[in-house]
């Protein structure tokens, strides 16, 4: 265990070497697109000319998100970050329980998979199930708690994007704090997503493709 664990964090370093390298030589680019000297730079982020040289080479090793943003900003960039699992996350019994009211509901046409994996090597995200009928496919995600409901739809929507699902279904489970969180997040999850139960239930149990993406709290 042990030394599988060293293995990971060396892993780990090398792909921090490898992203800051990157970074470096997108920052130098964009520099150079926008016709800016290292030099000008260091002045707009307030740090030297040399600085501004060393991260374009990868060379600051304890680099800050801060100063990545700042660098970036200087030459018309914009930073974003996302992590992945590490490990391959296994449902749990609840999503488990969740999932089996979801396909206790929708009946007997859809074809079940579950815990299916990303189709891109060493992504370790997996979408919880798939459900699968005349050539429509659902990527499933069971939600028992949500604790950030604009992250937690936004990795899902990656998710169905990147294994090539049609539709996606968010199921929720039916909780006082889920509730008060969907409440809050109500605008932006109706634009995103059918939300009216009796009718995704309806199509969904007549094996139809719903349209769109949708919501459903059991």
């Amino acid at each position: 265990m042990a030394a599988n664990r060293t293995s990971q964090l060396h892993e780990a370093s090398i792909q921090a070497t490898w992203l800051l390298q990157r970074l470096g030589r997108e920052l130098r680019l964009a520099r150079i697109a926008a016709g800016l000297s290292q030099a000008a730079v260091g002045t707009r982020v307030g740090t030297s000319k040399a600085q501004v040289s060393r991260i374009e080479h990868g060379k600051v090793l304890r680099l800050s998100l801060v100063a990545i943003a700042r660098q970036a900003s200087a030459v018309g960039l914009r930073f974003a970050a996302q992590l992945y699992p590490g490990v391959r996350r296994v449902l749990d019994a609840p999503q488990l329980s969740l999932l089996s009211r979801v396909r206790e509901r929708i009946g007997t046409l859809w074809a079940w998979e579950l815990e299916v994996p990303m189709p891109a090597e060493r992504d370790l995200r997996a979408v919880d199930a798939r459900i699968s009928h005349a050539g429509v496919s659902i990527a499933v995600e069971a939600i028992t708690r949500l604790a950030d409901v604009q992250a937690q739809v936004r990795a899902a929507q990656l998710k169905r994007r990147d294994i090539g699902a049609t539709r996606l279904l968010l199921a929720i489970s039916d909780t006082n704090a889920n509730r008060a969180a969907l409440a809050e997040a109500r605008p932006m999850l109706e634009a995103a997503f059918e939300t009216n139960a009796r009718r995704i239930l309806t199509v969904l149990v007549s094996g139809n493709d719903p349209g769109r993406d949708c919501l459903l709290v059991l």
